[in-house]
């Protein structure tokens, strides 16, 4: 790295519209995570109103997933080269589009049409909330403060899930069965109430309409907000890595390719995601055998989601002021996960005598701490792809995220009614992250570049300051002898 290059620190800036940019994303974020996580939590109810199957939720959920599949390269090709605020605003604008075709009929074959349609629409968008944090932390935040922003982008997408999984059971109330004989929901271990009466089928149906207008107006007012005012990059860069010309796709995939300890560490974040993802999306439908309710599975949800980014917060703001620590941080944190998701795999295997308490305290302590690792894997993999451009290394993550989210749900179509068994694939997920820590070496090339060129910066001041003193001190000498 020539000093020339390493200069570029000293025209470094930042710039209050920053936060502005942060906090308007990070919406973005957590709305599009609560329309894709729309009817996992209210499977019961979903399933009583339309007459709908578990098969029939997973295909409308794997949708989403098809569709950010096939959105992969135009969302990676518009965060890279059409920039940032073309990038977000499409995204505004199809999330709009999305939520308004769900909202346009109550009939349930039309209805079917429409939710698929835009559970697909709103997949594409999620190529978008998944590669966009860390380019914008990047290009808008400087070191010291990249981490923590990126956190918050990530994890406020997650916060969008828990508050789906708490916002859709409160507003739309679990079905009621004319026949006494089944007391709840949480009997229906079958996969359908097709063959039950739902007593009050019209109400869930006027209740789910009322929590898609919501969304809908959500998407409009977040449109407006993103048109007015999104810019693309600030004037001066705030570091001298984001001011760092990046490689182009040819030298970039090339580089990825002959990187082996990249491309394992990128699969197995990607599979990661993609299975607690998928996992926290149909939490209702593996603990109903264990008479979990979809309200109590909300409150799980909700719970594990938003502990999950308080700590991911703390965390990634510790790692923003003890740089180059990501390592022992993740696997400190993995040490718990294993243990939290060994009990949870216990418990719904019956090998550990069940109570709710233990339930409740496994899940919200195991999937919290994987949830704050998430920004933490994105950084490692930024810092380590260093000048991958942004979009392409996380749309390559993207890809492996969906493609194993997909084999997850896909799992769910083996005619079982019971799906305990899935929470010791979160089990495997948490071990396969440690090892790979373990034996990987982590190196830190952008943060490495910054600190280089702080350092440069520093010493180029120290000089200027002691030949300032020097000049400062002939000229007392010379007034001196003057007098």
């Amino acid at each position: 790295m020539g000093e020339e290059n390493l200069l570029l620190e000293s025209t470094s800036r930042t710039y209050r519209a920053r936060w502005w940019i942060l906090m308007l994303s990070s919406f973005h974020f957590m709305h599009q995570n609560v329309g894709l996580n729309t009817w996992g939590p209210i499977a019961q109810s979903a399933k009583g109103a339309y007459d709908w199957e578990d098969t029939t939720i997973v295909f409308i959920l794997n949708m989403g997933r098809l569709g950010s599949i096939l959105y992969i390269c135009i969302g990676s090709y518009l965060l890279d080269k059409a920039g940032l605020r073309v990038a977000m605003i499409t995204y505004s604008v199809n999330m709009l589009i999305s939520n308004s075709l769900r909202s346009l009929s109550k009939n349930k074959e039309v209805s079917f049409i429409l939710i698929t349609i835009g559970e697909f629409l709103n997949g594409c968008n999620g190529v978008t909330s998944f590669a966009a944090p860390p380019i914008l932390a990047a290009r808008w935040f400087p070191p010291g403060e990249r981490i923590t922003a990126s956190a918050i982008m990530v994890l406020s997408a997650y916060v969008g899930d828990g508050l789906s999984s708490l916002i859709g059971p409160v507003i739309v109330e679990k079905p009621n069965f004319a026949n006494n004989s089944i007391a709840n929901d949480s009997t229906l271990t079958n996969g359908t109430t097709s063959d039950l009466l739902v007593a009050n089928a019209d109400e869930i149906l006027d209740e789910v309409m009322i929590f898609l207008y919501i969304q809908c107006g959500v998407s409009a007012v977040l449109m407006i907000a993103t048109v007015a005012y999104f810019p693309d990059k600030p004037s001066s860069a705030p570091s001298t890595s984001a001011a760092m010309s990046s490689l182009n796709y040819r030298e970039s995939f090339w580089k990825l390719v002959t990187n082996k300890r990249l491309v394992f560490l990128v699969l197995v974040f990607g599979i990661m995601v993609g299975v607690y993802m998928s996992w926290i999306m149909v939490i209702d439908i593996i603990f109903d055998p264990m008479g979990i309710s979809q309200l109590n599975a909300g409150w799980i949800t909700f719970y594990t989601i938003i502990t999950g980014s308080i700590l991911g917060f703390i965390i990634a703001r510790f790692s923003d002021i003890f740089m180059k620590r990501l390592k022992p941080i993740l696997l400190t944190l993995f040490v718990f996960t294993i243990t939290a998701f060994l009990w949870i795999a216990l418990i719904a295997s019956e090998i550990l005598p069940y109570s709710t308490w233990q339930l409740y305290v496994s899940a919200i302590v195991g999937g919290s701490l994987l949830n704050a690792s998430f920004p933490l894997w994105y950084e490692i993999v930024s810092e380590m792809s260093f000048p991958i451009p942004g979009g392409i290394i996380n749309g390559i993550s993207d890809v492996i995220f969906l493609i194993f989210a997909n084999v997850f749900f896909v799992l769910m179509y083996i005619p079982v009614s019971d799906y305990r068994w899935m929470t010791w694939i979160m089990f495997v997920c948490s071990m396969l992250g440690f090892v790979t820590l373990v034996f990987f070496p982590v190196t830190y090339i952008r943060t490495d570049i910054d600190l280089e060129a702080k350092e440069v910066n520093d010493n180029q001041g120290n000089e200027l300051d002691n030949i300032t003193l020097g000049a400062s001190q002939m000229i007392e000498c010379t007034s001196d002898k003057e007098s």
